[in-house]
This record gives C-alpha cells, sequence and structure tokens, in this order.
C-alpha cells in the first residue's frame, strides 16, 4: 500500500476553516516580513545622525564635539581660525587633517589679490579629505556669512565676534576661537585645537 505524502495528510486531516487560518496567518507573516525590510534603513545610504541644538539639560558643544556628533556633517572654518600671516597656528593642521577626514568641511577664506588666492591654496594642498571646491574664496567679511547661509553647516567655526553673534541667530553651533561673547549661545574657545582635543578624547 504506498503512503500519501506527509503534506497531503496534514491538509485531509484539516477542516476547511483550519485550513484558511493557515493560509491567513501564512499571508500575514509575509506581509509583516516585507514591511520590515522596507522600513529598514538602507547600508548604501548615507546615513547622517542627528544634532540637538544647544538648549538647557542639553549636552554643550564640546561634549557633542567628544561624543562625535559632528561626524559626517558640513562643518565651515574660517581660515584665520586656521592660519595667521602665512603660517599654520599652533596644531591647527593638525586639526584640520583629523576633521577634513571625519566631516564635510569647507575652509573659508578671506583675500585681497590672486596672490593671497593660490597662497593659501599650497597650504591647503594635500589635505585628505578637503576637496577643492569646499575651499571658498571672498574679498569682505559679508562673505562668510553668504556662505554659511547657503551651507547651513551643522557647526561653524569663527574668529570675528561680530559674525559670531549674527550667525549664532541663524545656525545652531557656533564657536568663537580667540574672543568671548558674553550671554550668547556661542561657544567660546581659545583656539581650534581646544575642538580637537576634545574630538580626539
Amino acid at each position: 500500500m504506498a503512503r500519501k505524502p506527509l503534506f497531503e495528510v496534514i491538509w485531509q486531516s484539516m477542516t476547511a476553516s483550519n485550513a484558511w487560518l493557515v493560509f491567513a496567518a501564512a499571508v500575514g507573516a509575509v506581509s509583516f516580513y516585507v514591511f520590515l525590510l522596507k522600513s529598514a534603513p538602507r547600508g548604501n545610504g548615507r546615513v547622517t545622525p542627528s544634532i540637538s541644538n544647544s538648549k538647557d539639560g542639553k549636552p554643550s558643544l564640546l561634549n557633542r564635539m567628544r561624543q562625535q556628533q559632528f561626524k559626517g556633517h558640513r562643518v565651515c572654518i574660517a581660515w584665520e581660525v586656521l592660519a595667521e600671516q602665512g603660517q599654520w597656528r599652533d596644531h591647527a593642521k593638525e586639526a584640520l587633517v583629523v576633521f577634513a577626514v571625519d566631516m564635510e568641511v569647507y575652509v573659508m577664506c578671506r583675500v585681497n589679490c590672486k596672490q593671497e588666492k593660490n597662497e593659501v591654496l599650497a597650504m591647503l594642498t594635500g589635505i585628505s579629505g578637503l576637496v577643492r571646491h569646499r575651499i571658498l574664496f571672498c574679498e569682505t567679511a559679508k562673505g562668510y556669512e553668504s556662505f554659511c547661509r547657503q551651507i547651513k553647516p551643522a557647526l561653524v567655526v569663527i574668529q570675528n565676534e561680530v559674525q559670531a553673534s549674527f550667525l549664532s541667530t541663524v545656525l545652531p553651533n557656533v564657536v568663537l576661537v580667540g574672543a568671548n561673547v558674553p550671554g550668547s549661545t556661542v561657544t567660546c574657545i581659545s583656539s581650534i585645537y581646544d575642538l580637537l582635543l576634545q574630538y580626539a578624547a
């Protein structure tokens, strides 16, 4: 006597209503699995972590720097923060090298002539992660404000007190180097090396 296939035996032993219940459960499970696959973040897309604004009760900008919350985000840095009279400031190049690898760094440079522009480009040549179209030049102080409004960086590092105060009204995270703006949301540090120390901590 020939044996019936196991599936056929199980199917015949089930009532019609039970069969429909099993079928509905299977369809539901497959649908839920497809939903989970579509909802999951794609690995090949660039996912940018969110950054909370610096408000009461939230971590300070330096703490968020230590937690590397700016990694992968746009950062604008004024050239005066990095160099003075054609020479790198202490640890400034080291900081730029680290930030350019992990962040989308824009260097904003105010120059008076083509020779100054060429000198800046020569100093920035060879820094990994820093691409030419992110080295920006202008001739007036207003240029930095225009750059920041267009780029909308997650972080801007600047040396001018007036610009820092203004930008803090339109951008969430502004760092002022070498000066102090009391009673504002601007984070004040002595040099860009302070940011590097927090980032590398």
